[in-house]
């Protein structure tokens, strides 16, 4: 049998990485039957083994030709980018910018997020025309002093936030602090999950990992999002949200998770959760709720003051006040069904409410003790938990809560803690005006 020259083996084997646009349209068509150099056939195992080598060396390296006819190759894109969405969503190529600040929180969920921005995120997102200025926050509430001070002529296309809910609750309450309260309610938000918690896009847009969220934002789209406020009434402090505010048992165990932050990243909240239930206090609370009716045309108004004066007003004006008092294991005020992004079965807490309805739903978890929080948070898993007999739920446009006695008197407000001082009342309302978030949900844009 003729022997094969090492050098006619390697001509073989070599692989050019410059081929046409359309190479990853019709790579995976293609069928070798056999190899041939000049006109030798090679033995049964080489050609096994090059078309191995050729098909892993096709799925590693993705190829990034100019713009012309495909002359030659330059870069190499990691083989996670969506090279056709992208091709079809550059705007870099057509003189199209979209002008960001990125304020990334270097310390959410396992402290990944910086990894993930830069090696996963940015990419996508500078293929796309995005110009970005990267702000890292270097301390709680950096964040919200970005959004209250930025000028939004450098970033016109919205602030993109890489981190947890937390990080957005402190861009929203920067921007609805500021002056130029129109302009800044405006200005869309684009969520980038890499933090404890992302329930906001996922519940909104579907999106559970950073990569489907570049690609969302690549392709562009704005989606708009109602807007609630939580007023403590004694001090006048006001602070905004974008999915639920919480009182009770899981306002405590938000304050008691913050114990472990630093060693446990996500999993502080189980801990923290097993802790309180072996040890569960009493919740007593007055709660009283305006009911939504279903006659009147909630239609949002553009905002013309700052919100802070704008919440009591319209309450004021009502008195058809329900009022409940007495133990509640919880109390929840959702601003859409809030599903989180762990877990396997991604229950609902309010599974009727929308992001962009004009209403709240309020679900009120009556009684006290551990079998009865069990069993709701069992119920809960499998989505249940409004069949049960304690369970209240219902739409609303206006919620107070007060806590009565020792009760913990703190309130949840997306991810975040707020804590009140002595006999402390917390008012829930919706703004006048809604917010926008970057990107559209999957199917919306399909």
């Amino acid at each position: 049998m003729k022997q094969v020259s090492c050098s006619v083996v390697n001509k073989c084997l070599a692989y050019n990485p410059c081929l046409s646009r359309n190479y990853y349209q019709r790579s995976h068509t293609v069928k070798l039957h056999r190899s041939q150099v000049g006109q030798i056939i090679l033995p049964h195992k080489l050609r096994k083994s090059m078309l191995w080598q050729t098909n892993f060396t096709q799925r590693q390296i993705a190829t990034h030709c100019s713009s012309d006819l495909s002359t030659s190759c330059r870069e190499e894109l990691p083989s996670y980018l969506a090279v056709n969405v992208l091709k079809d969503q550059s705007c870099a190529r057509q003189g199209i910018f979209r002008k960001v600040l990125v304020i990334l929180n270097p310390n959410s969920g396992f402290r990944s997020s910086r990894e993930v921005f830069y090696q996963k995120v940015q990419p996508t997102l500078e293929l796309s025309g995005f110009m970005m200025q990267v702000v890292e926050t270097a301390y709680a509430g950096h964040a919200h002093a970005l959004a209250s001070t930025v000028d939004l002529s450098t970033c016109p296309d919205g602030i993109i936030c890489v981190g947890g809910d937390g990080i957005v609750n402190e861009v929203l309450n920067g921007l609805l602090g500021r002056d130029d309260l129109e302009e800044a309610i405006q200005l869309p938000i684009g969520i980038i999950p890499a933090g404890s918690e992302n329930s906001l896009v996922w519940t909104v847009l579907g999106i559970k990992d950073p990569v489907s969220a570049a690609t969302t934002l690549a392709k562009g789209g704005l989606t708009p999002i109602d807007v609630f406020s939580v007023k403590r009434i004694q001090a006048g402090i006001t602070h905004f949200g974008l999915t639920a505010s919480y009182y009770g048992f899981v306002a405590d165990v938000l304050q008691l998770s913050e114990k472990f932050r630093l060693h446990f990243g996500p999993f502080r909240y189980v801990i923290a959760g097993l802790l309180k239930f072996l040890s569960l206090p009493q919740y007593r609370f007055e709660v009283n709720y305006l009911p939504l009716s279903p006659r009147r045309n909630h239609k949002l108004l553009p905002v013309t003051e700052k919100c802070n004066d704008h919440l009591a007003a319209d309450s004021s004006a009502e008195d058809n006040w329900v009022t409940r008092k007495g133990e509640f294991l919880g109390i929840f005020v959702c601003n859409h069904f809030c599903k989180p992004a762990q877990g396997l079965l991604s229950p609902v807490i309010a599974p009727k409410a929308q992001h962009n309805d004009g209403s709240l739903d309020l679900i009120l978890v009556h009684g006290s003790g551990r079998l009865r929080l069990f069993c709701f948070f069992i119920a809960y898993q499998f989505c249940w938990h409004l069949l049960l007999p304690y369970v209240e739920y219902v739409k609303v446009k206006h919620v107070k809560v007060r806590p009565i006695g020792k009760t913990h008197n703190g309130c949840g407000v997306d991810g975040e803690l707020l804590l009140g001082e002595g006999q402390t009342e917390w008012q829930c309302s919706l703004l006048p005006a809604q917010g926008r978030l970057l990107g559209r949900h999957r199917s919306a844009s399909e």
